[in-house]
Order: structure tokens, then sequence, then C-alpha cells
């Protein structure tokens, strides 16, 4: 009974274990997300201020480029961060994706009645489905009958 309990604690230290680290990506994920809309509205604000700046130096008739190029080059910094966080962001989504098939992949072993022919895993005690005794002991029951 004991190794039962043992396993059924394994079993729901595993799924908080993963809860957790799902939870935790999420957040991750949220944030970068977050991050990214920040720094496309700060490059979508730097473009109407170089725009505007642009406009007021024709109109003025005193077209200074250093003014311009500085305001591309703050253009081109928030259009590196925005990548460097779309691929962070990329990363941990992989990373989900790769833990959820590890998960999945891991397969229980089976194991037949052999009253009634239902599947069981291959370490439970009875059947699921008839309640037959299963295991070593069960079949050391069926030979001396």
């Amino acid at each position: 009974m004991a190794d039962l309990f043992g396993k059924i604690k394994k079993g729901i230290d595993k799924g908080i274990h993963v809860a957790s680290q799902k939870s935790g990506e999420l957040v991750e994920t949220g944030k970068l997300q977050s991050q990214i809309i920040s720094l496309k509205n700060d490059k979508k604000s730097s473009i109407n201020e170089l725009g505007k700046l642009t406009y007021e130096m024709l109109k003025s008739d005193s077209f200074e480029l250093e003014v311009l190029e500085e305001k591309f080059k703050e253009i081109l910094e928030i259009e590196k961060e925005i990548e460097q966080k779309e691929e962070a962001k990329k990363n941990v989504d992989q990373k989900e994706t790769g833990e959820t098939e590890e998960v999945e992949a891991e397969t229980v072993e089976m194991s037949t009645c052999p009253k009634c022919g239902a599947e069981n895993p291959a370490d439970a005690m009875f059947c699921g489905k008839c309640g037959t005794k299963l295991g070593e002991e069960a079949e050391e029951a069926e030979e001396t009958e």
C-alpha cells in the first residue's frame, strides 16, 4: 500500500513540477511580448519624430543631416532590440514545445489482465476494469489453482 501511495505522490510531484515550469514559461513569454509591443510603440514614435524633424527642416530650408542620421540610428537600435526579444520569445516557445513532446513521449508500459483482457499499467496491482489481482503474485496464484 505504501508503494501505491509513493507512486501517486511521485505522479503528483511530477505534475506540479511540469505545471510550475509551464507557468514560468507563460510568464516569461508574456513579459517578452509586452516588451516587444513597447519597443514597437517606441519605434513608431521615433519614426514620427524623424518625419516631423524632416518636415520642419525642409520647411525652414535648414537641412541638418547629422540630426536625421542620429534619429535613424536610434530607430535601428530599437529594431535590433525587437529582433532580440522576438528571438528570445521564440526560444522560450520552442523550449516549451520540446518539453511537452518529451512528456508526451514518456509511455507507460502496459499489461493485459488475464481474466478480462483489459489494458492496465504494468505496475498496477489490480485490473482497473474487473479488479482481478495482477502481477507476479497473481501469476503464482493462477499456477497453484
